[in-house]
């Protein structure tokens, strides 16, 4: 099967184990829809998706992983699920996004009766969620929502279907407008849950928990949270958060998709902050929501300066961080320390991979600075062995498989062909020990994960044009100091203070020694 499965990513753990890695965060598991080979369109939030293996299967994967010392991180959907219904009078077409007016949308069934679950609210597509076309014109939704902003947006008006598990009100179409990003139908195509609905958020809530119990899961990764009224995490969060302690794990990752503005991730990072509290003591009413999550703020320094090459923005990671240290609430709710705990990338399933559009060189100098960033490192799978199919991985195009696989020849990336058409699970590439190299000098410098001197970033006073220079170090005597050229057409002499006393031997940690 495209992608794998249980058994197949359960023998390729010493891979994984041997590069360094500690985590592995892996596709939605539950039920999909046929044909839906990315894992996002949920059909039963109660049964595995067979196309990946079996409960069993499952668990024996997160018993190895245990065993090897990696964490197991599970994509998580509660936004949309599949596409069984249409709205009425748009059967075969977008429908335009309403609120309130018009009694809104009745949904129309896509499936025959023969196909469909006999539930407590009659035939229905999905055996748990159920949809009901009564109107109630005295009906809101509530909220608040919050914009791209972080500003917030209260419901002023009335009617809508309360009693449906589902909204309503047509295709998402505008992402800026906060109640048609909160209701409305994904891509058209992904049927959108009421999930300011109590009655949704305890069905939702009793399937996250069993899931825990049943695979013995570490912590997930929540798919377009950006969509999910906040109300909805207030009320999850804390409830699997204490269902994981009465497991014996104190410290359940939660961690969401940010690919919004920081001014939006951050009403739902921690507690939460809206503008008016950035640099104060406060912050959204309720318990903490999300650790943190997927942060595209460097992401798009680098898609910057390497790929649109414009090196001067450089000093725009510095600049995002202290930005983010003003606006995040970073502290966790069980230790009660600060803990910048964002995932800092060069690669993910979503984009274009960044070697694709550059080279390994750049990729290379990436990979190193998200390596010794605070927060968490994310490697993309086949960035180790130097895939670089082109193409946006929404696509299917950077989505490539570590097998062997004939069909990737197609798309000739290279004179030779493609590299993603062989078999990459290869342990002595120059990439997968570049990398391993990186992750053994993280864990050797910053093992000390939570402590805030670790999360202290020291730049230069005086800037340097196309160089990023930090130095950080969880301890006054293990501090790394990097230097990154932006400027990738040519090699630069630079000046820089170091945090080390006069005398002291510099190494190249990054060099590879004994190397044929």
């Amino acid at each position: 099967r495209h992608g794998g499965d249980f058994v197949g990513l359960r023998q390729k753990l010493p891979y994984i184990k041997g590069l360094g890695c500690t985590a592995i965060w892996i596709s939605p598991v539950f039920r999909n829809g046929p044909n839906s080979y990315h894992q996002y369109a949920m059909h039963d939030f109660t049964l595995i998706d067979p196309r990946l293996g079996t409960l069993e299967e499952l668990r024996d994967l997160t018993t190895a992983a245990h065993e090897l010392g990696i964490y197991v991180i599970i994509d998580v959907v509660m936004n949309h699920m599949d596409n069984a219904f249409a709205f009425e009078g748009h059967e075969q077409g977008s429908a335009p996004f309403k609120m309130h007016e018009d009694e809104e949308y009745r949904l129309v069934l896509r499936h025959p009766e023969r196909e469909l679950f006999a539930t407590p609210a009659g035939k229905q597509p999905y055996m748990d969620f159920w949809y009901n076309n009564t109107w109630d014109p005295d009906a809101t939704y509530g909220g608040p929502v919050y914009g791209k902003w972080g500003q917030a947006a209260v419901d002023e008006g009335k009617g809508t279907y309360p009693y449906s598990d589902f909204h309503h009100n047509g295709d998402l179409i505008d992402y800026t407008n906060p109640w048609q990003i909160t209701l409305g139908k994904i891509y058209g195509m992904m049927d959108d849950l009421r999930l300011e609905s109590r009655r949704v958020q305890d069905k939702y809530i009793a399937m996250t928990k069993a899931l825990i119990s049943s695979v013995d899961v570490d912590g997930f990764r929540v798919d377009t949270p950006m969509q999910v009224p906040l109300e909805f995490f207030k009320s999850w969060a804390p409830a699997v958060r204490e269902h994981a302690r009465s497991l014996g794990k104190e410290r359940f990752g939660l961690f969401g998709e940010f690919f919004v503005t920081t001014e939006r991730f951050a009403t739902m990072t921690g507690r939460g902050k809206t503008p008016d509290m950035y640099g104060h003591d406060a912050f959204i009413d309720g318990p903490a929501t999300l650790k943190g999550g997927i942060d595209y703020s460097y992401y798009w320094y680098f898609v910057t300066t390497l790929v649109r090459k414009k090196p001067e923005f450089t000093d725009g990671f510095p600049l995002a961080y202290k930005n983010e240290g003003l606006m995040l609430d970073t502290v966790d709710p069980v230790t009660e320390q600060s803990e910048f705990a964002m995932w800092t990338f060069c690669n993910n399933h979503d984009n274009w991979r960044l070697q694709s559009m550059t080279g390994t060189a750049q990729m290379r100098m990436c990979i190193a600075i998200i390596s010794f960033w605070p927060g968490v490192p994310l490697h993309y799978a086949g960035d180790e062995q130097d895939l670089d199919t082109p193409g946006s991985a929404l696509d299917g195009w950077a989505r490539e498989e570590l097998s062997a696989s004939m069909a990737w020849r197609a798309v000739r990336t290279t004179l030779e062909g493609n590299p993603a058409d062989r078999d990459n699970f290869d342990m002595t590439s120059s990439s997968y020990r570049y990398v391993q190299r990186l992750n053994a000098m993280r864990r050797a410098y910053f093992g000390n994960f939570g402590s805030e001197q670790c999360d202290v970033v020291e730049t230069p006073a005086d800037k340097i044009p196309d160089v990023l220079v930090f130095t950080r170090g969880c301890t006054d005597a293990g501090r790394v100091t990097l230097i990154a050229n932006f400027h990738s057409s040519h090699s630069k002499d630079v000046s820089v203070a170091t945090p080390w006393a006069q005398g002291m031997q510099v190494f190249d940690i990054l060099a590879e020694r004994g190397a044929a």
